[in-house]
């Protein structure tokens, strides 16, 4: 199965994911995408670094499929994670 690594910034809390660059990027669909499990450790790897460097906390592996609808992922609590808060919140609420 495939995945990616996602995570939070520490910064401002928001959902990110490893880039392809080894950076950190919002949208899922830039996400780097790791096709098998030494590939994913890899890249889990590399997100424990930035948890090191205080750029990110909590990183995990997250399984995704891709298909004509383009990368998604597959459970419901990531597919939330990737689109956004499911309510508006702070100075957006009215």
């Amino acid at each position: 199965m495939l995945h990616v690594v996602s995570a939070n910034r520490l910064a401002d809390g928001v959902v990110v994911y490893l880039g392809a660059c080894d950076d950190w990027v919002e949208r899922l669909e830039a996400a780097a995408v790791f096709a098998d499990d030494a590939e994913c450790e890899a890249g889990l790897e590399k997100a424990r670094a930035a948890v090191g460097a205080n750029l990110v906390v909590d990183p995990f592996a997250v399984p995704v499929v891709e298909d004509g609808k383009g990368r998604r992922a597959v459970s419901l609590r990531d597919s939330i994670r990737a689109l956004g808060p499911t309510i508006r919140y702070g100075a957006e609420q009215s």
